[in-house]
């Protein structure tokens, strides 16, 4: 568990996103978004102690499984969310 929600300064964003590049899961989102430039936190605390939960490494498909592999799955979207481009959206009424 972490209090902090904010990256410290010294937190290598780019290097944690190039880790994961060659997952077949999100490697192309990756590699675009290191292409076109990620975003850098807005806001939040940081506690001081250590950033984010963030992945700590790639880890294969076939590397783990279950309830571990659920989390590093959600670790990794959420990571990449934080560091995405804010979603835009177009409503049209009929």
């Amino acid at each position: 568990r972490t209090e902090s929600t904010a990256y410290p300064k010294s937190f290598d964003i780019k290097g944690t996103l190039q880790q994961q590049t060659s997952d077949g899961r999100w490697g192309p989102y990756v590699r675009e978004l290191l292409a076109k430039g990620h975003n850098k936190s807005r806001g939040g605390v940081d506690m001081g102690d250590h950033p984010p939960i963030t992945p700590m490494r790639a880890a294969g498909q076939r590397e783990l499984s279950g309830d571990m592999e659920r989390v590093y799955d959600m670790v990794v979207r959420h990571f990449l969310a934080s560091v995405s481009p804010d979603a835009v959206w177009r409503s049209t009424k009929i």
